[in-house]
């Protein structure tokens, strides 16, 4: 397979995934929006976290996706040319992924302390007590991803620092992707929650670890010298890497338990209006899936 041939994948893997992704993601937005702001939820301080969660997940996929496209496929350079849009895009499409992280662990935080015996403990599950936790996982990740804001030049492209922050960066990602999972698991403490939640769990470890690995690896080859070929195949699987990345925030795939929560989380009756509406979504994924 020649350049020529290479680029001309890696064209067509950008503009058709892109698309996919950005239907069927924001499909499942509004679904999870629906679903989060019914009567039922808006009171509940998880369905708040789990709002929060999907509202960042919405951003983080059309911000990441649509800034995509127009540099790689529609011709935009900016990213490439503009310092201050440089780190702009980057810290935006890092953090707001780590926010919509930050609520889950929150919403399983929450679940933590409404099952105690304590009436103390279990006081701190309300709804007030999540409108003030709010800006916690903003001002958290804003403060700890602002390295990127410093670190992030243009050189050819749009890149950090080689040498020592590189180093930093590829560690500090994988810390991203593998730590937070684990955290996420075992605020579970619920056995049902946790049978429920270990696919999802799995998922997104798999996910994210395959484009933290190939991140990581190509901050650390920086200073090797590659033929044009070699940039190519790198090329394509850059690509490939992003859009897995992407795809574990396409909540309508991804919420796999959702089928549970309103049983596990918010004892929501099965007869209900968003009893039903989860579960046509679910059937709806279910054959969605089975023609892809």
């Amino acid at each position: 397979m020649n350049i020529e041939s290479i680029q001309v994948i890696r064209f067509y893997i950008t503009l058709c995934t892109s698309y996919v992704l950005l239907i069927f993601g924001n499909i499942g937005f509004i679904c999870n929006f629906i679903t989060f702001t019914s009567k039922q939820l808006r009171q509940n301080s998880c369905g708040w976290y789990l709002l929060m969660s999907t509202l960042f997940d919405c951003s983080c996929i059309n911000f990441g996706l649509f800034t995509k496209l127009a540099s790689e496929h529609y011709g935009s350079k900016l990213q490439h040319t503009n310092l201050v849009w440089c780190k702009i895009r980057i810290f935006l499409t890092w953090i707001l992924q780590c926010f919509s992280t930050g609520y889950l662990i929150l919403a399983s935080i929450d679940r933590c302390l409404s099952t105690p015996k304590s009436q103390r403990i279990r006081s701190f599950s309300q709804i007030k007590i999540a409108h003030q936790m709010t800006c916690i996982p903003i001002i958290l990740y804003s403060l700890t991803s602002s390295h990127l804001l410093v670190y992030f030049n243009l050189r050819k492209r749009c890149s950090p620092t080689a040498g020592t922050y590189a180093f930093f960066l590829s560690i500090y990602s994988i810390h991203q992707r593998l730590i937070h999972p684990i955290i996420q698991n075992r605020n579970r403490t619920d056995s049902q929650m946790i049978k429920i939640t270990l696919v999802q769990v799995l998922y997104s470890f798999i996910l994210l670890n395959i484009r933290t690995i190939y991140f990581s690896y190509s901050l650390l080859s920086t200073n090797i010298r590659k033929d044009n070929y070699r940039h190519a195949i790198e090329s394509v699987i850059l690509q490939i890497s992003s859009f897995i990345f992407y795809f574990n925030y396409r909540r309508c795939i991804n919420n796999i338990h959702t089928a549970e929560v309103k049983c596990v989380l918010f004892g929501v009756d099965t007869g209900s209006g968003v009893a039903n509406l989860l579960d046509n979504t679910i059937t709806w994924q279910s054959n969605g899936a089975d023609d892809r």
